[in-house]
């Protein structure tokens, strides 16, 4: 929910769509160019398909329900990337908020995103929408260590990054086709420790 009101937020404080926000702020300058909210019907054929439903394997419709009723933009779900897009981002967040000379966030906003933020209560630790240590965060592995960061998706997708090492781990995978299955979490924890074992950790 915090997710989808960042999103109305974005649009309402920038006067722009959250998709073209995004696009003109942070896709065009770190070269994302298959990263979209509503990808184009020409990119059909390259996005795997999702799960079932009304009898239709969606492709290329983001499968989350609130997003589809939303128009298939929003804070929390819809965007279309690929694994290598998805690494530029991983780069310019490890690297303070810039790739390449281009700087898209400041070093104290990838700072308060990816260090603790959580209630003083709680247990698990979370960052501005990154998880660090929470019963979520399989995808840490066992040898990434506290102050990596990372975030999961329901269909199986999953990203951590080491700001020591430099490392990212990068998951596309697919756990709801064509029909929902159980968490792909041990597979996430297996592919992030066999990646920190490879770099010396």
């Amino acid at each position: 929910i915090g997710f989808i009101l960042l999103g109305e937020i974005v649009r309402v404080a920038s006067g722009m769509p959250l998709n073209e926000f995004a696009a003109k702020n942070i896709f065009k300058p770190l070269g994302m160019a298959h990263t979209t909210f509503l990808p184009p019907k020409a990119w059909k054929p390259l996005i795997a398909p999702t799960e079932r439903t009304d009898g239709e394997i969606l492709r290329g419709v983001v499968h989350d329900p609130t997003t589809r009723y939303m128009g298939g933009v929003a804070g929390h779900a819809g965007l279309f990337t690929t694994a290598a897009d998805l690494s530029r981002w991983a780069r310019m967040i490890l690297n303070g908020g810039q790739l390449n000379g281009v700087r898209v966030l400041s070093t104290a906003t990838v700072k308060k995103f990816t260090e603790p933020n959580s209630p003083p209560h709680e247990t698990a630790i979370r960052g501005l929408g990154f998880d660090i240590d929470s019963p979520f965060s399989s995808n840490r592995g066992e040898l990434f260590p506290i102050g990596s960061f990372g975030h999961t998706g329901f269909t199986g997708t999953s990203i951590w990054m080491d700001p020591v090492s430099k490392t990212y781990v990068i998951l596309l995978a697919n756990s709801v086709h064509p029909n929902l299955r159980p968490a792909i979490s041990p597979l996430r924890s297996k592919v992030a420790t066999a990646v920190a074992a490879s770099v010396g950790l």
